[in-house]
């Protein structure tokens, strides 16, 4: 389902008062695109830009990346080989550390080492 059909699903176009649907459509924006781990389509994104929120949009992107980051750090890995030692994010115990690097910069469009490392 694309996010203009889960806005419609959700009659968020429909919410007359200004304030409620500036929250609701601002919390379903952002329901959806962590549903969707911020893997998003080109036609979402021109949604969330269409409807003015973008630089929200980024901002929890980048939050969500971070968060994902935090908890890769959290996962045991063996010191000798850099292979976690159990299941990640669908990654399974054995994966060298650099593979997940890898998809971190492949899968999110980012630098590991620019914009993660440090945190």
């Amino acid at each position: 389902m694309s996010l203009r059909e889960y806005l419609k699903e959700k009659r968020i176009d429909q919410i007359e008062d200004d304030e409620k649907f500036c929250n609701e459509e601002y919390e379903a924006i952002m329901e959806y695109c962590t549903e969707q781990k911020f893997l998003i389509t080109d036609d979402d994104l021109m949604c969330i830009i269409d409807r003015g929120l973008n630089d929200s949009y980024e901002y929890r992107r980048s939050e969500y990346i971070r968060d994902l980051w935090m908890d890769f750090d959290d996962v045991p890995m063996n010191p000798d080989t850099e292979c976690i030692e159990e299941e990640w994010s669908g990654f399974t115990a054995g994966t060298h550390r650099e593979e997940i690097w890898t998809w971190f910069e492949e899968t999110y469009g980012i630098s590991v080492a620019k914009d993660l490392m440090g945190l």
